[in-house]
């Protein structure tokens, strides 16, 4: 993939999730989730002669971000705008943010393969900063004081993010040198 479309492709992940998270926040979750939904359907279209294995890509992150959010939710780590009490899945914003996601391990994030504490690092950076901005934006509350929570999500993104680029390995090996 080329650094262009790497860092267009990047940045279209990061106005999705702003539009997802303040879709969420101002209580118009499917709204917000539609930037997300068509960066994944430009991504399938534009790897159309890989699309099932990507498909299969897309769908197994998401599935492991609904639990990994869910887990979350659970532990009273987060919850999110547009839920109940005892609500046990996050928010139909979230599932559109993790579809989103999806895009990133093949194609801009690719670069991270093989490099285990890279991973791990940058999901214990950017995982609670992800978090933490949403909830400043109204998308999310985490409990208060709130530290305790984001160092529980940095341990489960430096476990996480390795998980997912290891499943983009496994499920649809590099094409790319």
């Amino acid at each position: 993939m080329n650094l262009l479309r790497a860092l267009a492709q990047f940045l279209a992940f990061d106005a999705a999730w702003f539009a997802a998270a303040t879709g969420g926040a101002a209580g118009w979750p499917w709204v917000g989730s539609i930037p997300a939904t068509a960066i994944t359907g430009i991504h399938l279209w534009l790897n159309r002669r890989q699309v099932w294995p990507e498909a299969k890509l897309m769908l197994a992150i998401l599935i492991f971000g609904v639990l990994l959010e869910a887990g979350l939710m659970a532990g009273g780590v987060i919850s999110y705008a547009g839920t109940v009490p005892g609500q046990i899945l996050p928010p139909v914003w979230i599932w559109a943010l993790w579809l989103g996601f999806a895009t990133l391990p093949n194609a801009s994030l690719g670069w991270l393969d093989g490099r285990w504490l890279t991973q791990a690092l940058l999901g214990a950076v950017f995982g609670p900063l992800a978090y933490w901005t949403g909830s400043k934006m109204g998308a999310a509350q985490l409990p208060d004081p709130s530290g305790p929570a984001l160092a529980a999500i940095a341990l489960a993104w430096a476990m996480a993010f390795p998980v997912i680029m290891l499943l983009s390995q496994t499920i649809t090996p590099r094409r790319e040198a």
